[in-house]
């Protein structure tokens, strides 16, 4: 079964490195991109009315528009309580944890810059699958 996913990111420049990542953990899967945290909400809304959760969603902390990656995993703790989460920031996850701590729990954080090898523990932190390194 195809797994959905859904990247919050509004640097489209990651986009690709995305790809690779999520290429070297799931074999089928679908991809879908938001660059604001009121657009990833009407898309996990959508995703919910339509039964086709997502079974991993990315978000960044700063987005373009009104809202943050924190209000998009607020909307997520009421809404999915079981999508996965990888919260990705510039701002180190020793503070982010201090600041908002119940809230980020149950999830992975990513400081940036993005690492291939960081992503891959995430994951295998959340889905329980060691990752082969590629060549």
């Amino acid at each position: 079964m195809k797994k959905r996913i859904l990247i919050v990111e509004d640097d489209l420049s990651l986009k690709p490195l995305w790809e690779h990542i999520l290429r070297r953990q799931f074999t089928d899967y679908h991809l879908d991109w938001s660059v604001s945290c009121e657009e990833a909400q009407k898309m996990v809304s959508s995703s919910i009315i339509h039964e086709s959760p997502y079974a991993l969603i990315v978000t960044d902390v700063f987005l373009s528009g009104a809202g943050t990656g924190l209000d998009l995993v607020r909307f997520l703790a009421r809404a999915v309580k079981s999508s996965p989460i990888i919260l990705v920031s510039v701002v180190e996850e020793d503070a982010l944890r201090d600041k908002y701590g119940d809230l980020l729990s149950k999830m992975q954080v990513l400081t940036k810059p993005i690492s291939v090898p960081l992503c891959d523990r995430a994951l295998d932190k959340l889905f329980g699958v060691d990752i082969a390194p590629s060549n």
